[in-house]
């Protein structure tokens, strides 16, 4: 009905000498979800131009992917008239410009991976993050563009910087939080110099603070902040390497809290993602960390990785350390809290040069030593750090039957700790029973393991030979 309506007007209009005319009307405000990272942060414009100083030893051709008949230099021939003639009279012989799309397959390129990506100016142009500028497509061009000096200065300054900001390498311990056994859990900081002790002379060179083993989501901003200052005495007097989680909270509480950790000079802080606004996708995580990059431009910054905890699996990794580089000066590297040992592989020969990857779990130990993996975080390190010192050192002798035995042994000791409860409850009573002391209390809404539990969690580590 609507239809014989719309035909009606239309044939009343066309008697009347009306023409009717169609509108479409785009809303700008319906803008699309950023793509690229570079759709979050800055307008960026094409260039035309390389930054490559020429010299006589250049080549000339405008791509070494197009067709040898089209690269090959060629002398200028007088033109005759014939040949004029014969140009007017058949314009569809005349050549064609080939144009250079970009090519996927570049980011396979080592050289080329960790600066090269997609132009948001369309096919023909490549992005270069490091200069922070789109190119005209082209292999030769990308090739002249890496041996451009601008190029080279940008690249060897962001090395440079990150390898300076973070020098930690080893085993790194994410400390418990001992609470008073009162209605109220209380931080207990009078138990702190004995645990620290304890670790110190076990050998723990590095120190991860108000991580998910340290309850820091269950503490206030102001505990935080005086678990850190209490601490950062302890590493300055005992020379360990001090981290601090700073995430798992809201944002402007985040930046307070890296504020704070940048004014008392940390090794690093490390963040986990908003435990409620949880981010979309890579880009999503990458504009939450530049917000507060832009608060502490000092202090290296780490991302860690924990989709056990965060609920987190569909976040790239290795699209995410890509697309970060060159965004964000302050960011050094990724703690990778999961048991895929490939996929933690992957991030860390992705730029090695600039990014540090931890492995974070205590079951792959030994794969991601093996693997090449110099920095190790590990709940196991607050009970048996020489355990774990072992497995790593066995490796680097080449011993590897008694790095085997080494993370056999762990790997028992892991299933009798953690099969009694929570984990953090678990790893509390753990070294509570390594350490003698009274370090069991969880907060809530986390729940104490019972004596009895812990009694058998007792009985289970003497049996298997760790007491």
């Amino acid at each position: 009905m609507e239809n014989a309506n719309k035909s009606n007007m239309e044939e009343n209009d066309k008697e009347d000498g009306v023409e009717l005319i169609e509108i479409n009307v785009v809303n700008n405000d319906d803008k699309a979800e950023p793509k690229t990272v570079k759709d979050l942060f800055s307008d960026f414009k094409a260039s035309d131009e390389s930054d490559y100083e020429p010299n006589d030893h250049d080549a000339t051709d405008t791509d070494s992917d197009a067709p040898l008949s089209k690269r090959m230099k060629t002398k200028k021939k007088r033109s005759s008239k014939r040949d004029l003639l014969d140009n007017s009279l058949d314009d569809s012989k005349k050549k064609k410009h080939y144009v250079q799309k970009y090519k996927k397959e570049w980011e396979t390129i080592p050289s080329v991976r960790p600066w090269i990506s997609e132009s948001i100016h369309g096919a023909h142009y490549f992005y270069c993050r490091f200069c922070k500028k789109d190119y005209k497509c082209g292999k030769t061009e990308i090739f002249k563009h890496m041996s451009a000096m601008k190029h080279k200065k940008h690249l060897t300054s962001t090395s440079q910087s990150a390898q300076n900001k973070f020098m930690f390498r080893g085993l790194l311990c994410p400390v418990i939080t001992p609470f008073v056994k009162s209605r109220n859990k209380e931080v207990n900081f009078k138990l702190i110099g004995p645990y620290a002790k304890f670790l110190k002379a076990c050998g723990v060179k590095g120190i991860l603070l108000n991580d998910v083993a340290g309850e820091g989501m269950s503490l206030t901003t102001d505990e935080r902040k005086q678990l850190l200052e209490f601490w950062s005495d302890i590493c300055k007097e005992k020379n360990q390497f001090l981290m601090v989680q700073v995430g798992g909270a809201p944002l402007k509480s985040v930046i307070d809290m890296a504020i704070h950790a940048e004014r008392l000079k940390v090794g690093a802080i490390v963040l986990m993602a908003d435990l409620y606004h949880r981010p979309k996708n890579h880009l999503d995580l990458i504009r939450y960390i530049k917000i507060i990059s832009d608060y502490t431009d000092k202090v290296p910054i780490l991302y860690h990785h924990y989709p056990k905890y965060t609920q987190l699996y569909d976040i790239d990794m290795s699209a995410f350390l890509l697309d970060i580089t060159g965004e964000i000066e302050s960011f050094v590297g990724v703690i990778y809290s999961t048991n895929d040992l490939q996929d933690g592989l992957t991030a860390l020969t992705l730029n090695p040069e600039k990014y540090v990857v931890f492995m974070g779990t205590d079951e792959v130990m030994l794969g991601a030593v093996a693997s090449g993996f110099t920095c190790i975080m590990g709940n196991s390190i607050n009970i048996l750090p020489k355990l774990a010192e072992s497995i790593c050192q066995c490796i680097k002798d080449g011993e590897i039957k008694s790095a085997q035995a080494s993370q056999n042994l762990l790997k028992k000791a892991i299933d009798g700790i953690y099969g009694n409860g929570d984990m953090v409850a678990c790893l509390k009573a753990a070294i509570g029973i390594m350490t003698n002391l009274p370090v069991d209390t969880v907060r809530e809404p986390l729940q104490t393991l019972w004596d009895g539990t812990v009694v058998k969690m007792k009985n289970k580590l003497h049996e298997i030979g760790i007491i």
